[in-house]
């Protein structure tokens, strides 16, 4: 079979699709950088500030070879996006996320940013919980806003959007973990403006869930 792309065997010289996944995504950076984009284009400045410890010139070599290998383009200047094939690589982020917090070594203390939190939730929402109820909200997380619906035990999420049964709004993310996976009353999280139904913001965190470690 005719060889047509250096990118597959670039690392490992091997077949294996699971190896060619970690030839496009295993350089440092390059996974979180697909990660950000997941909900939506951003911006280079925007990327910068979701991901601190990430410098102008990696950022800009990891986003052109997002696009080089075809998971990643350009909308317009200095805007990045997610093409189709970039885009279907979300399961694989959320199924890794549910894999690696099966680790008796995670960390929940570490940072985070807004969108890894939002695609948390997907990943570690809990469906016979989730089924139980029917709601939308709103979490407002510093300068970014996502919308998200609980319905028929699937969970939606989308940027902006305000309202519904109730708003969570927080300088950063770290006492929204609190709030959702340490199960904290919202009483304890002075950090934390609720606006709107409290029952129903509880009823929110009981859908979601870390693994058991192994």
């Amino acid at each position: 079979m005719e060889k047509v792309t250096e990118l597959h065997g670039r690392w490992y010289g091997d077949a294996c699709g699971a190896a060619f996944g970690m030839e496009l995504l295993g350089e440092r950076w390059a996974g979180l950088v697909l990660r950000e984009l997941m909900l939506g284009a951003r911006r280079f400045t925007d990327l910068r500030f979701a991901l601190p410890g990430i410098s102008a010139r990696v950022l800009t070599e990891r986003l052109n070879g997002l696009e080089a290998a075809g998971l990643v383009r350009r909308e317009e200047e200095r805007l990045y996006g997610l093409t189709p094939w970039g885009q279907a690589a979300e399961p694989v982020l959320l199924a890794m996320c549910r894999w690696a917090l099966m680790s008796p070594d995670r960390d929940m203390a570490l940072a985070i940013s807004p969108v890894a939190l939002m695609l948390s939730l997907r990943a570690l929402i809990v469906a016979e919980k989730a089924a139980e109820v029917d709601m939308t909200c709103a979490i407002i997380i510093a300068r970014e806003s996502f919308s998200l619906q609980i319905r028929k035990g699937a969970l939606t999420i989308a940027r902006g959007g305000a309202g519904g049964d109730f708003t969570l709004t927080a300088p950063n993310t770290a006492p929204l973990k609190r709030f959702i996976y340490g199960k904290a009353p919202l009483a304890t999280l002075p950090d934390v403006a609720l606006a709107g139904d409290a029952y129903a913001a509880m009823m929110f965190a009981r859908c979601f869930a870390l693994p058991d470690t192994i």
